[in-house]
C-alpha cells in the first residue's frame, strides 16, 4: 500500500488543462512522492451529430433509345435520379424552411435536390445535370431504399 502524499492542486489544473487542450482522455504524471491521474469521463449521451457534407454520387440510368415518357415505370426515365443509399429523405435543409426543389422548377448542375440522413449523417443529393424537375417521387421525412427512384430531371 503506498503512502499518502500531499497533492499539488495546481498541477491538477494543469493536467487538466492539458488534458482538454490535447482531447486526450486521460493523463497520468508520476513523482517521487506518487503518481496523479486525471481522467475524463466521455459519455455519448450528450453527443450532437454534426452535418457532414459528404460527396455522393448518384446514380442515374443510361438514355435508352426509345422514348421514356411513353413508359410508366418512373426507373425507365433517363433523367430518374435514385437513392444511392439507405436513408430518410428530406426536402429542405430545416423543418420550416422551403423545399430545396419543387416539380416544374429549373435547376442547375450541383443544385441541392434533397438530402439523405444515414447514420446521422445527412448527404446532400446533388443534381448531375442541368434541366427541369419533372416528378418528385419521395414524401419529406420519407424512407428510402438503395436504388429507389427519388426525382426525375428532364
Amino acid at each position: 500500500m503506498s503512502k499518502l502524499f500531499k497533492i499539488d492542486k495546481a498541477a491538477v489544473r494543469e493536467l487538466a488543462a492539458i488534458l482538454k487542450e490535447t482531447d486526450l482522455s486521460e493523463i497520468e504524471y508520476e513523482l517521487e512522492e506518487g503518481r496523479i491521474r486525471v481522467a475524463r469521463n466521455i459519455t455519448q449521451q450528450g453527443v450532437t451529430p454534426t452535418p457532414v457534407n459528404v460527396p455522393t454520387q448518384v446514380m442515374q440510368q443510361d438514355a435508352p433509345t426509345a422514348k421514356a415518357e411513353t413508359s410508366s415505370d418512373p426507373a425507365s426515365h433517363p433523367g430518374t435520379i435514385k437513392a444511392p443509399m439507405v436513408g430518410t429523405a428530406y426536402l429542405s435543409p430545416q423543418p420550416d424552411a422551403a423545399p430545396f426543389i419543387k416539380e416544374g422548377s429549373s435547376i442547375t448542375e450541383g443544385d441541392t435536390l434533397l438530402i439523405l440522413e444515414a447514420m446521422k449523417v445527412m448527404n446532400p443529393i446533388k443534381a448531375p445535370k442541368s434541366g427541369k424537375i419533372l416528378k418528385i417521387f419521395v414524401q419529406d421525412a420519407a424512407p428510402v431504399e438503395f436504388g429507389e427512384p427519388l426525382v426525375i430531371i428532364e
